[in-house]
């Protein structure tokens, strides 16, 4: 399934918050269900999703959230219900 996340990487010590989109590839995703464990594990572990590497750069510790997915059409599959910039 192909699929784009648009990920949200706010830096604590600018109080900044960036969004970037990425598109994913992966032969064994076939449902929403498998997205969210696709991006949950790859969560985990350190390098696995490096969003951050696609917005400008600033110093300081930073956090990288999925806030949006949408498959290969553009179609929105999931929003988290805190985000809200369109």
């Amino acid at each position: 399934m192909k699929f784009t996340v648009k990920w949200e990487v706010e830096f604590y010590d600018h109080d900044l918050k960036l969004y970037c989109d990425i598109d994913e590839d992966e032969e064994n995703i076939k449902t929403l269900a498998d997205v969210f464990v696709f991006l949950d594990k790859g969560l985990e572990v350190p390098d696995t999703f490096t969003p951050e590497i696609h917005v400008e750069f600033h110093d300081g510790d930073f956090n990288i959230e999925y806030v949006i997915i949408y498959d290969e059409n553009g179609k929105e599959l999931y929003r988290d219900s805190e985000y809200k910039k369109i």
